[in-house]
């Protein structure tokens, strides 16, 4: 039995990069907009906002389970919206193909919100950030940054420093600390920019680092920050940096898409939008690897967010939205109905650390065993070995004291060899 079972290892495909996992994490909500949604925020597990086309804001304040449509008192691109407590919050809006910028501000969770045109028509903003209740920034194309001290009330600009790059569009802002803070952007097939400030947003500097547009900007601590963004052509792209910015390191990922939106649910495990492409790009090693998963229903995505490890949200194109719902532990039977045939789902995540789960289904009562072998052919561990009822079941496997590599389990019923699959390990 165990020479078969190394025949059957080492003539199993190595696969792609792309997986269409059966247990997908994520489920759609129910939305009430069939329009395009640009931008998610969360300030907890419980109350949410999602904006976009056609002056669209709706919130929940349940996790998603109901959504309410919320008067903009706009019918226009809302490009980015922004709260920093379940309160007080601000939006900003741009009517297409007319010069001018409207920020939106609510003080009661968006039960009201009011509208203000900024007094320049000629500058175009296209995202916001708050610090606190009173600072704030917005920028947008030309490289433009304002700066707010009085919650909105009043803007000036901020210094720029004359560089080539400093003229390109700014997409996101992110502060590590009120004095240290960082700006993304930059133009299709010239280059993707960085900003940075040291004095509060007083002054910026920009540098050029990827060859395509930076889309997002997240700070893992005051020193690890990761960077997402891509293009058509030439396909996602990250940027980071392991000592607060001095120094930072470009990689185009292979993937096709381009790095919307990024959001890390643990320390290791981030999830990247990758928008047109319908998938997402996840890591599960703090970024140092990545892979290509489709989203449910190869649904376009434009921004993701997780308050914490266990809740999630994801909103794109059609109005849609998706909820992030934890894999359980254990082995535990997910469906009454019985399967009409033998079938080995791909692990959930793959690669993994430090567990993982393995998904079967069988189509009769049988006596059932999932074995985990290394690359040489070694029984390692055995989940599962018992009689089990027809239906679909799970395991989720921890690595304990593994080291990395490449591990592949097989499916055994009534003493027959169903099917094998590989799976790989990071630490």
């Amino acid at each position: 039995m165990r020479f078969y079972t190394l025949i059957l290892i080492f003539v199993i495909t190595a696969g792609t990069k792309s997986v269409a996992f059966q247990d997908d994490p994520w489920i759609r909500q129910v939305s009430p907009v069939s329009t395009v949604l640009l931008n998610c925020t969360f300030t907890d597990t419980l109350n949410g906002w999602a904006a976009g086309d056609s002056g669209v804001i709706i919130h929940t304040s349940n996790g998603g389970n109901n959504w309410i449509i919320q008067n903009s008192t706009i019918e226009y691109y809302i490009n980015d919206i922004f709260f920093i407590n379940k309160r007080l919050g601000w939006g900003i809006a741009n009517e297409f193909l007319l010069d001018g910028t409207t920020i939106l501000k609510t003080t009661d969770g968006g039960n009201l919100w009011t509208a203000q045109n900024f007094p320049d028509s000629s500058k175009i903003f296209r995202t916001i950030y708050f610090l606190d209740s009173l600072n704030g920034y917005i920028g947008g194309f030309q490289g433009t940054i304002f700066k707010t001290t009085n919650a909105g009330a009043s803007w000036i600009q901020s210094s720029n420093d004359s560089t080539f790059f400093s003229a390109f569009p700014i997409a996101k802002f992110a502060f590590v600390t009120p004095e240290i803070g960082f700006a993304c952007g930059g133009q299709i097939d010239i280059a993707g920019v960085i900003w940075q400030t040291t004095d509060s947003g007083l002054n910026w500097r920009a540098e050029a680092q990827s060859p395509e547009p930076i889309y997002d900007i997240y700070f893992k601590d005051p020193l690890k920050i990761i960077c997402v963004g891509g293009d058509f052509e030439y396909g996602a792209q990250i940027i980071r940096s392991s000592n607060s910015g001095l120094n930072w390191t470009y990689r185009n990922l292979g993937l096709f898409g381009q790095g919307q939106s990024v959001d890390f649910r643990t320390p290791d495990e981030a999830w990247m939008a990758l928008g047109f492409s319908g998938t997402w790009a996840i890591t599960y090693d703090g970024g140092n690897n990545w892979i290509e998963m489709f989203t449910t229903d190869t649904t376009t995505l434009y921004s993701v967010v997780f308050p914490d490890s266990l809740h999630g949200w994801a909103v794109g194109k059609d109005g849609v939205i998706l909820k992030y719902i934890p894999v359980k532990t254990g082995i535990q039977n997910y469906s009454t109905d019985s399967p009409d045939s033998y079938f080995l789902n791909q692990n959930y995540p793959n690669p993994f650390n430090p567990s993982t789960t393995i998904s079967y289904s069988i189509p009769g009562k049988e006596f059932v065993s999932v074995k985990i072998y290394d690359i040489t052919g070694k029984e390692i561990a055995s989940l599962v070995n018992k009689l089990q009822e027809a239906g679909n079941h799970y395991i989720h496997f921890n690595s304990g004291n593994l080291q990395s590599g490449i591990y592949f389990y097989t499916l055994i019923a009534d003493g027959a060899i169903i099917k094998t699959r590989k799976m790989i390990f990071l630490k």
